[in-house]
């Protein structure tokens, strides 16, 4: 197990690969988003409340890499005991967090392992998970996955970005279980992450489901104005 070093690359590449820079699409129920970061990500991370895309709009356009980092450790790593888990397995439990919520990645996954689905990744689920051949755990998390994200209603305005972000995870986690990080052959980061449209097709959707918008709503009180 390796994982406090799988971390940092791991993270500017899903940035640079799948994430990238500002942007907001109207049928991504994240909202704006920066770095992978949603506005309801930076207004929970900064103790306030997000009361309309349209006026989060400018502040997450104007959210730092440095503070898309300190959100990463702290919310998503944090919730998938990122630094706990076996290499690979690691990368495929939060890269699926981030872009569809920690407890839904969590109860996947421990479907996966069969153990209880709180979507809490404790000592007991990390057992499980560390006690699983770390090949199949990839690829059945990876494959859980897909069926989720086919069964949203926005899979038509998505779902080549998102099996190609699968597709591309999938290989990189599996190349883990063998080889350091630095061992992968991975080409240099861009000094700063690139424009959406010249990465994977809107791979940087948000892949919620109802409940999550319905969560989401109800934590920040949301009137949800888009104008």
């Amino acid at each position: 197990m390796m994982t406090a070093v799988d971390y940092q690359p791991f993270v500017e590449r899903m940035i640079n690969r799948y994430e990238g820079g500002y942007g907001w699409d109207r049928n991504d129920g994240g909202g704006p988003t920066k770095y992978g970061i949603t506005c309801y990500d930076l207004a929970q991370h900064r103790g306030e409340r997000m009361d309309s895309m349209a006026r989060w709009a400018a502040i997450v356009r104007a959210m730092t890499l440095s503070e898309a980092d300190t959100i990463y450790r702290e919310k998503y790593a944090t919730a998938c005991c990122f630094n706990e888990l076996n290499s690979g397995c690691d990368c495929v439990v939060m890269d699926f967090g981030v872009n569809s919520g920690s407890s839904r990645s969590i109860k996947y996954a421990q479907r996966v392992v069969d153990v209880h689905q709180d979507g809490v990744l404790g000592p007991m689920t990390l057992a499980a998970i560390n006690g699983y051949n770390p090949k199949d755990f990839i690829n059945e998390l990876c494959n859980a996955r897909l069926g989720f994200l086919r069964g949203l209603r926005i899979w038509g305005s998505f779902g080549r970005g998102w099996s190609s972000r699968v597709k591309d995870l999938r290989a990189y986690s599996l190349a883990l279980i063998a080889k350091p990080p630095g061992a992968l052959g991975e080409v240099a980061k861009p000094e700063r992450p690139q424009d959406k449209e010249l990465r994977i097709p809107k791979a940087f959707g948000k892949a919620y489901g109802p409940e999550e918008h319905r969560q989401l709503k109800e934590m920040h009180g949301e009137e949800n104005r888009h104008e």
